[in-house]
């Protein structure tokens, strides 16, 4: 496979949020055993925020090794069945502990299970991606049993925990109160927003990052201009998760042509198979378009702010955007926020 169809995803663009999010949870994986009861905290934002990323990057951080005298396994991550039980969640932990016969044993059997290999493979951290799904939301019903369960494993096993979800995740968690206790505050993933100007700000950042990458291999539009930056974000609504799919979008096609231009066309080609699929406001116009009207008035940006939330109940609806850090990228020799690494 040519390594250049992979390029995006293997940039990883480190932008304030995400640095924060990084940080707050390095520090509960460091201080997992010090503390008097388990350190428990909860990433939340809307879809295509990052959550995963940064999971991705703290486990990375600490890898699973096989030593002589067994598995070390310093973070266990696994992501919640979208119906969970006791016996389907202790299922997926045993799974990703590497445990043989996972779906073997009642409820209890596999508890037992998973306490001791937690305590036998050095578990210090447990992340659960899609934490969303202990609340249903069809018949508004919190799936206590399982919620209770999980705390007592933390309670017992002493590990860190690290949910991450959507913003409905808080719903669990504040519906039981020993669980809700030991919960720090959330660390919030937003989207970016157009009208707030350091926000503006990080998010042309981000593309300039993608920029430089890219522009090694291809001959590109420069994203961080503001009226091409103006494009993007209304392609995505300021979720960085839309940029990377219209961008990988963009460079497969690139690499199955045998060329080395990237054009609007092209993007615009990549915003419509990539995300478009039906699933955004009818009424906004391509922004790839060569006569899209680069004007940011009151009611594209509120529909722009609609991407990736139309069909999303009002219980799900976006958090309110976090105010990053104002990037330092046009600062000579200064460490941007948007400062881009290529994983190795």
């Amino acid at each position: 496979m040519n390594s250049l169809a992979s390029i995006v995803d293997r940039t990883l663009v480190s932008h304030a949020p995400f640095q924060a999010a990084v940080r707050e949870i390095e520090t509960c994986f460091e201080f997992a055993r010090e503390a008097s009861e388990p350190i428990c905290v909860a990433l939340i934002g809307p879809s295509r925020t990052g959550k995963s990323r940064v999971l991705d990057v703290c486990e990375r951080q600490h890898p699973k090794v096989r030593r002589e005298d067994g598995m070390y396994v310093p973070i266990l991550r696994v992501t919640t069945p979208s119906k969970p039980t006791v016996k389907g969640l202790a299922e997926v932990l045993l799974e990703g502990m590497g445990a043989a016969d996972a779906t073997r044993g009642t409820e209890n059997e596999r508890t037992r299970r998973v306490k001791y290999l937690m305590r036998n493979t050095g578990t210090r951290m447990l992340m659960i991606d899609e934490f969303q799904h202990f609340f249903d939301k069809g018949t508004k019903l919190i799936m206590y049993h399982v919620a209770d369960w999980l705390k007592i494993l933390v309670d017992e096993t002493r590990c860190a925990l690290v949910v991450a979800g959507l913003p409905s995740c808080q719903t669990v968690i504040d519906s039981n109160e020993q669980l809700a206790g030991r919960f720090h505050a959330p660390i919030l993933m937003p989207r970016f927003s157009w009208q707030d100007v350091e926000q503006r700000d990080e998010f042309i950042g981000i593309l300039q990052a993608f920029h430089q990458v890219l522009s090694q291999h291809f001959q590109t539009p420069e994203f961080q201009r503001e009226a091409m930056a103006f494009r993007f974000y209304c392609a995505t609504g300021g979720l960085i998760g839309y940029l990377t799919k219209i961008l990988r979008r963009s460079v497969w096609h690139a690499v199955a042509s045998e060329r080395k231009e990237i054009t609007l066309e092209d993007l615009c080609d990549a915003h419509e198979k990539a995300v478009w699929c039906g699933r955004l406001p009818q009424r906004l116009p391509r922004p790839f378009a060569r006569d899209f009207k680069l004007i940011p008035t009151v009611d594209l940006l509120t529909e722009v702010s609609l991407i990736g939330t139309v069909h999303v109940p009002a219980d799900e609806s976006d958090i309110p955007p976090a105010k990053p850090a104002r990037s330092d990228r046009r600062k000579p020799g200064g460490e941007s926020a948007a400062a881009w690494l290529v994983a190795r």
